[in-house]
């Protein structure tokens, strides 16, 4: 008999209407899609919004071999971090130290890849301490994480194939959302960091770390090198990506400043300022007046008297121009 009740925190990553429960079936309220969903791990669900998103899995497909992805995968990891003399498992660890993760924060990692830094907070916060979440559009890739995590006898809150750029989650549900690696290969990064953005709570973090040698080096023989070894590595930090709802903006780069590591805060308040402050000085006025009151241009004979005979008046440009202003309109 199939069951009526409302997913609790997946939405259709398109339409973003309530997605019904049925029998190893989600439907979306409105469209109707239907996607499959199934138990994995205990009490973990593995969830495909495939249907909705074929376009990127055939261009994600063409860019990887999925039959060796995850070897690949791992043999450049090795590679990275014997290559910056780094200890893979602390850099992971200090990331998560860095962000101030604590017990019972809920947590999506973006593009879980082979699941390393879901290993590396499993460690930190065993037994459940945190409700973790994960997705990537390969499904290679999930079904790796899965096995390993099974392996370990681990287990995570939900793991799905989505869209970075079409997340199937519900507004302001975690209170960090974590990406590292995959943003430069996105072929619609904006829409994918407004997602993380907009799935954060309040006040909730999102860190993104990826390829990007520091533009200070990149005519240095070093950020040369670099760049020649992986043309990612040019890719620029997509610091005008973000919308405008967030604040707190930390960048820092890290591995001998070859990647970037952005933070940032969700924040619906900004921009909490007063605009309608006025100045003290000769010319006056708001931030608000400034801008909304700018007047078509006048003579500039005109315009080089008004700040004496403002001052022979004791008062400032913009409070003399409204005074002038207001007696003309009411004649």
């Amino acid at each position: 008999m199939t069951n009526h009740l409302i997913h609790d925190f997946l939405i259709c990553p398109r339409c973003q209407a309530d997605l019904i429960i049925g029998e190893s079936i989600l439907t979306c309220k409105n469209c109707q899609t239907e996607f499959s969903q199934s138990v994995v791990l205990d009490n973990c669900n593995f969830t495909s919004f495939e249907p909705l998103e074929l376009e990127e899995v055939r261009r994600n497909e063409s860019l990887y071999d999925a039959s060796s992805l995850n070897i690949r995968y791992r043999n450049f990891l090795n590679w990275l971090f014997l290559t910056f003399n780094a200890d893979e498992s602390e850099f992971r660890k200090n990331l998560f130290v860095d962000l101030g993760v604590t017990p019972g924060m809920r947590v999506l990692i973006t593009g879980i890849g082979n699941g390393d830094d879901l290993y590396a907070l499993l460690q930190m916060f065993p037994g459940k301490q945190l409700e973790i979440y994960a997705q990537d559009i390969s499904l290679p890739m999930c079904e790796f994480t899965i096995s390993q995590l099974k392996t370990m006898g681990s287990s995570i809150k939900e793991i799905n194939i989505s869209n970075a750029a079409h997340l199937p989650y519900m507004n302001d549900y975690f209170d960090l959302v974590f990406h590292f690696g995959g943003i430069n290969w996105m072929s619609e990064k904006k829409e994918a960091i407004h997602e993380m953005v907009r799935v954060a709570k309040d006040g909730g973090q999102v860190a993104i770390i990826d390829e990007s040698v520091g533009t200070w080096l990149r005519e240095q023989e070093y950020g040369l090198m670099m760049i020649n070894n992986n043309a990612l590595w040019a890719a620029n930090v997509p610091l005008d990506l973000l919308p405008v709802n967030v604040n707190n903006v930390k960048l820092q780069y890290v591995l001998e400043n070859c990647f970037y590591f952005l933070k940032f805060k969700k924040d619906s308040r900004f921009p909490n300022v007063n605009i309608d402050v006025k100045h003290i000085g000769p010319r006056g006025g708001s931030v608000r007046s400034r801008y909304f009151g700018m007047l078509e241009g006048i003579d500039p004979d005109l315009a080089a008297q008004i700040p004496k005979a403002a001052g022979a008046n004791g008062v400032s440009v913009s409070e003399w121009l409204n005074q002038q202003l207001a007696k003309i309109l009411r004649q």
